[in-house]
C-alpha cells in the first residue's frame, strides 16, 4: 500500500511542478502567440470556430442528379455544384443533355426560391426548367406544364 501511496504522491509533484513551468513559461512572453502566429510555420490551427448562420446550416452539399424525360425516354446526368450566393448554386449538364430538354446543356444557375421550388437558368438568366420537390430526393418539372421530366438525386 506503502508502493501506491509513494507513486501517486510522485506524480502529483510532476504534475504540479509541470504547470507550475507552462505558467510560468506562458508568462514568460516565449510562447507561441496562436492569435497571431502564422499558420503554416507554427502548424496551427485557427482556434476560432467557423460561425454557422443559418444559411450554411441548410445547404446542401453538392451533388449529382440523373433527368430523365419519360415522354422522350431519355436520361443523362446533371452535377449541382458550388454555392454561387445564398440561394445559387452552379450547374453543369454535359451537351447530350439537350436530348432530355433542349437548352438544358446551357443551365448554369440552379436556384432554390422562397417557395422551395427550384429554376434552372442559362448564363443569360433565361429560364430554362422550374422544379418542385417530390417525395425523397427527387424533383419533378412544374414549368412548363405538361412536361414528365424528374430528377433523381444518386447517392
Amino acid at each position: 500500500m506503502k508502493a501506491y501511496a509513494l507513486v501517486l504522491t510522485t506524480s502529483l509533484c510532476f504534475a504540479g511542478l509541470t504547470a507550475g513551468a507552462l505558467a510560468l513559461w506562458r508568462a514568460d512572453g516565449r510562447a507561441v502567440d496562436l492569435e497571431r502566429a502564422d499558420p503554416i510555420i507554427a502548424g496551427t490551427i485557427p482556434l476560432r470556430p467557423q460561425i454557422m448562420s443559418a444559411s450554411n446550416m441548410h445547404a446542401s452539399p453538392p451533388a449529382v442528379f440523373s433527368i430523365s424525360n419519360f415522354d422522350s425516354k431519355t436520361v443523362c446526368l446533371v452535377e449541382r455544384g458550388a454555392t454561387l450566393t445564398s440561394r445559387s448554386r452552379g450547374f453543369f449538364a454535359p451537351p447530350d443533355c439537350d436530348s432530355v430538354w433542349p437548352g438544358l446543356a446551357r443551365v448554369e444557375n440552379w436556384t432554390q426560391n422562397d417557395d422551395g421550388s427550384v429554376t434552372l437558368s442559362n448564363g443569360n438568366g433565361a429560364l430554362v426548367l422550374t422544379l418542385v420537390r417530390s417525395k425523397n430526393f427527387s424533383y419533378e418539372v412544374a414549368d412548363p406544364s405538361g412536361v414528365d421530366i424528374a430528377l433523381l438525386m444518386l447517392p
